[in-house]
């Protein structure tokens, strides 16, 4: 019943999983790439913190000592021009980090991957009445309730780490401004590590439910698989018939090799073996054509039209039959006994010569 309703009740194939990804339809945490970056961004402020405060220092103290001075039009440009030098200095190199590690972090989530199908336009996703069920699927609920979650923990992170150092942020106003911005360094450093413990912890739940999200989306029914394995594999009566072609065409082939054969085998009359053997052109006597009861007879009537030697080997020739196929070279363990079959053979042609 459950096959004939429809019900998706089985795990994705792998032929389907393969045409999502074509699609761009992919399982991935961006939770996962924020965690990894939110970490990244506090190692690289650790690294870059030296020349990062020097820098911040260097532009406060130029700051204060024009604070006497005229704001003229030169003044105005030179401090402006240090503010971009202090950006570009601090900013652009953890920009540059974390660009890299996002893009990093995307490949390992989801590989290699290139397609146009979600940049192609959809008239569907234009439908309001869809647009309106998305705003309260189940997986846009659990996406906004993730991120009022964040949020939350994020404002907490921050009002926990400031309540615990309050006494030093009311005395930051009395202290110079070096000391104030080594404790603004402490401050920020200590948000940052709880935020990115909580993002890790978060990353990880939500790349397993992304993964179960996916596979359970696009889970088949077993009439799905069975239309799939058709498509792929066609249709068992098509099948049939490609194989029925394909004996007919192969035996035809066989039929032609007949003529060339140096010896026929037979059962004597369900099963015949037609053997070639060229000395200076083969390592080993190969069989050319092979066959049970009607395609045994052919062989034999175009052995005898052409004059090939029948000889009768009952065992012989239902090992060849059983072990062998058409074009392939006697095994190693009847070599004796197609040598001595070959050898009376040539000894009966050279006979015909003489006579």
């Amino acid at each position: 019943m459950g096959e004939d309703s429809g019900e998706k009740t089985e795990e994705p194939t792998p032929h389907k999983l393969s045409e999502l990804r074509k699609k761009g339809q992919i399982s991935k945490s961006k939770d996962f790439t924020s965690a990894v970056i939110v970490t990244v961004a506090y190692l690289s402020l650790k690294i870059f913190a030296p020349g990062i405060y020097d820098r911040i220092e260097e532009i406060t103290f130029v700051s204060l000592e024009f604070i006497a001075v005229e704001l003229t039009f030169s003044v105005a440009l030179y401090l402006l021009g240090q503010v971009l030098i202090t950006f570009f200095y601090v900013i652009v190199p953890l920009l540059a980090v974390n660009l890299v590690v996002a893009i990093i972090v995307e490949f390992l989530q989801v590989g290699p991957i290139f397609s146009i199908d979600p940049l192609t336009p959809n008239i569907g996703k234009l439908n309001p009445i869809e647009g309106f069920k998305k705003m309260f699927a189940l997986k846009q609920l659990v996406e906004l309730f993730k991120s009022i979650l964040k949020m939350g923990v994020v404002i907490w992170i921050i009002f926990y780490v400031l309540s615990e150092d309050f006494i030093l942020v009311l005395l930051a106003q009395e202290l110079t401004p070096t000391q104030t911005l080594i404790i603004a360094a402490d401050l920020m450093f200590k948000i940052i590590v709880r935020v990115a413990i909580f993002y890790l912890i978060i990353a990880i739940l939500d790349l397993f439910y992304q993964r179960a999200q996916f596979m359970k989306q696009n889970k088949m029914s077993k009439k799905e698989i069975k239309d799939e394995y058709k498509r792929l594999e066609g249709d068992p009566l098509i099948k049939q018939r490609q194989r029925e072609t394909q004996m007919q065409m192969s035996q035809g082939r066989q039929m032609g090799a007949v003529p060339d054969a140096d010896v026929v085998v037979t059962n004597p009359v369900f099963i015949a073996i037609a053997i070639q053997y060229k000395p200076n052109k083969m390592v080993a006597p190969k069989i050319i054509a092979k066959g049970k009861r009607l395609i045994a007879s052919d062989i034999r009537k175009i052995a005898e039209e052409h004059f090939i030697p029948i000889v009768e080997n009952p065992p012989l020739a239902r090992n060849l039959y059983d072990s062998t196929e058409a074009g392939s070279d006697v095994p190693p363990m009847f070599y004796k006994a197609v040598a001595q079959i070959l050898a009376f053979v040539y000894k009966l042609k050279q006979k015909k010569k003489l006579q």
